[in-house]
Order: C-alpha cells, then sequence, then structure tokens
C-alpha cells in the first residue's frame, strides 16, 4: 500500500462523490476521501495531507477557483485538478493562472474519462515527485511553456458584464444537468455490470445512446452560446496541431502536422476547438485508419487548410449531411457548429475524400484572412 496515491475528491454532489469513489478506487492505486464543500475541505487539510485534489469548480460558498486560491496563498502546492461540467475558457484560463495542475471536463463515457482522469492524477503526482527531487527548474519551466499553449488556445475577450449576466442562469442549469447526467452515466455502468443478461443489453445501449445524445446536446448548447461573442484572432494553425499532438488528441494514431510555421488565420478563437473535433472525429469514425495528415495547399487567391486521413472515409450521400445538426452521434452537432463559426469570418469547410480511402475536409480560407510567414 506504500505507493498507494491519496486523493481528496470535493465536490458538491454527494451522488457523485460515491460513485466518483468508487470508480477511482477499483483502479486500485487510489485511496479516496471525500468531501462537499471546499470549507470542510481547508479544515481537513490542516490534519492530513494528500497526494492529489480533486476539486468540483461550481460549488456554493466557496467555488474550486477560491478554493485553490486558498490553497496556494497558504503555501500549499500539492497538484489540484478542477473537475467540472462548466466548460467555459475564462474558467480554464482563471484554474490555470491560479496554480491548477489540470482541468478535466465532466461528461461523455465514464471509462474513457475516468481513465483520463486517472492519468492526469498519476501524472500529477509523479511530475511533483520530480520537482521536489529536482528542486523546481528545468520541470517548472517546461510547465510554464504547457500552460501559456493551454491560455493561447483557451483564449477569449473577456465578456462585459451584460452577457455574462445573459449567460448565468444558463450556465447554472448546464452545470446542474451535466451533474446529474454525468450520475445516470455512472449508474449504468454499475447496473450493466451487475446484469451482463443479454436479455438486458439492448435496453443498456438504448439508455447509452440517450445519455450521450443528451450530453451532446448540451455541449453544443454551451458552445453556441459563444459564437458571435468573441473577437476574431490571427490563430496559429501550426501551432494549434503542436498543441494537440503534445496533448494526444488522436490518441493512437500518427498526427502529421505539415502546416508551414507562421501559417496564421483569422477567424474566431475557437478555431483550434474545430482542428480538436476534427481529430476527435478521425478517431471515433475512421475505422482502419492510422494517420493523420494536417497541411495547406493554394487555391488561386484562397489558402486551403486540409485535414486529411487514411480511414475507411465518408460515403457519398453523407458527405453534406455530416454537417447537419442532429447527425450520427455526436459528430453531427460539431461539425454542424464548426461550420458556423468558421463561416462568421467567411470560411468554408467541406469534405472531399473518397470513400473507402480516407476523409478529407478542406477548411478554404478567403484572400485577406489568411497569412503565412514564408511568403512575407
Amino acid at each position: 500500500m506504500a505507493d498507494t496515491i491519496r486523493v481528496l475528491y470535493v465536490d458538491d454532489e454527494p451522488g457523485l462523490l460515491e460513485l466518483s469513489k468508487l470508480f477511482l478506487e477499483s483502479e486500485g492505486s487510489f485511496a479516496v476521501d471525500t468531501l462537499t464543500s471546499a470549507s470542510e475541505a481547508l479544515m481537513r487539510l490542516k490534519t492530513k495531507r494528500y497526494d492529489a485534489i480533486l476539486s468540483d469548480y461550481q460549488m456554493p460558498e466557496i467555488d474550486g477557483i477560491g478554493f485553490l486560491k486558498q490553497l496556494r496563498e497558504s503555501g500549499d502546492t500539492t497538484p489540484f485538478i478542477i473537475f467540472t461540467g462548466r466548460g467555459r475558457e475564462e474558467v480554464v484560463i482563471e484554474a490555470l493562472n491560479n496554480g491548477a495542475d489540470f482541468y478535466l471536463q465532466k461528461g461523455g463515457d465514464p471509462k474513457s474519462q475516468f481513465a483520463e482522469l486517472s492519468n492526469k492524477i498519476h501524472y500529477a503526482v509523479s511530475r511533483k515527485k520530480v520537482e521536489e527531487a529536482l528542486g523546481v527548474s528545468e520541470v517548472v519551466e517546461k510547465e510554464m511553456e504547457y500552460h501559456e499553449m493551454e491560455l493561447m488556445k483557451f483564449y477569449n475577450q473577456s465578456l462585459d458584464a451584460a452577457n455574462k449576466k445573459l449567460k448565468l442562469l444558463s450556465s447554472i442549469t448546464r452545470h446542474d444537468i451535466i451533474s446529474q447526467l454525468t450520475v445516470l452515466q455512472l449508474y449504468h455502468e454499475i447496473l450493466e455490470k451487475k446484469l451482463p443478461d443479454s436479455t438486458y443489453h439492448d435496453y443498456f445501449k438504448k439508455i447509452g445512446s440517450a445519455t450521450d445524445r443528451i450530453s451532446s446536446i448540451i455541449r453544443f448548447t454551451e458552445r453556441y452560446e459563444e459564437m458571435g461573442i468573441n473577437t476574431p484572432v490571427w490563430a496559429d494553425a501550426r501551432a494549434i496541431v503542436e498543441a494537440a499532438e503534445k496533448e494526444g488528441a488522436t490518441g493512437h494514431l500518427r498526427l502529421v502536422n505539415d502546416i508551414p510555421a507562421g501559417t496564421e488565420v483569422f477567424t474566431d478563437a475557437l478555431i483550434a476547438n474545430i482542428f480538436y473535433n476534427l481529430m476527435d472525429n478521425a478517431v471515433k469514425y475512421g475505422g482502419k485508419i492510422t494517420t493523420v495528415r494536417f497541411s495547406v495547399e493554394k487555391s488561386g487567391d484562397n489558402c486551403v487548410i486540409l485535414c486529411e486521413d487514411d480511414g475507411d472515409g465518408v460515403p457519398a450521400q453523407e458527405k453534406e449531411r455530416i454537417f447537419g445538426r442532429g447527425f450520427g452521434k455526436s459528430a453531427g452537432l460539431g461539425l454542424a457548429l464548426s461550420r458556423e463559426i468558421l463561416d462568421f469570418t467567411g470560411i468554408r469547410i467541406r469534405e472531399t475524400g473518397e470513400p473507402g480511402k480516407g476523409a478529407r475536409f478542406e477548411i478554404v480560407v478567403p484572400k485577406g484572412a489568411y497569412r503565412i510567414a514564408a511568403e512575407q
């Protein structure tokens, strides 16, 4: 038990605390204590040490960021991970600026989510040990670089007070729905294990599909709300792909980045999410896929950013349908939103791959909305 990682998990949803503790401890390397408020956690930390702290963001009295600030101000450097249903860019920025090690959004497939959470806890704890051994030098510098990229990826101009008030109700509602949805998904996972009878298989499959669909719709409303609010920025296309590669966005797939250095696109700051969505779709639906490649080519006055893979491709009859809201399992929502985000700055996206030989997404950027350093 000497290698057991002691984790303190703070969340105002008792049901989620119980199930998360169950999932994490089932791995065998964690011992998880749970509390329902940051105030209780601050008292507990006066008498007990932990290897890592996991905290929700939106909680009564003291939220996750406030909890983190108080810890860091007191000199506590315990690895801290924000685990929440709220996915706003400003929350990510504030969390990283105040010393959070990682940020993970609730929702989605429980197995993959808790596998990612487990990996982040292991990594944060290991990194802390290395920092203590080396006296914090090179490691901290690399982490600062990493967090700077995170901040650039999630950067958006601050919203004015009116927008914040208008969005407050919807954000709170989404947070509550996602928390309850996560509880539902975890119970579904447990029941499916306890009732392996094939008679129930179709029922479990339908429950899983329905919850995934609800999760997709909630994510869509959150992203859609952000559209039109953010001022366009010059985004470094190559740097976005490089950041995705470092984060392992394509999993086991090979990611080739042939976008020339200094290639920038003038568009919504959510361009990073569009690239990530294309990679995520390749992983989920590529079939025999092994490689995802980003490159650039010129077409008259336009610049075309290509995302190609060697997977199964998109059937001819679905090339336009994949950009419709509600098409497929979850990709339809992501691609529909991607098209609308790009359209705001006159950029088009289309799929031109050959079925059976791989998908090929073309992001067509008009003259004046791109610049390539090598050409200047």
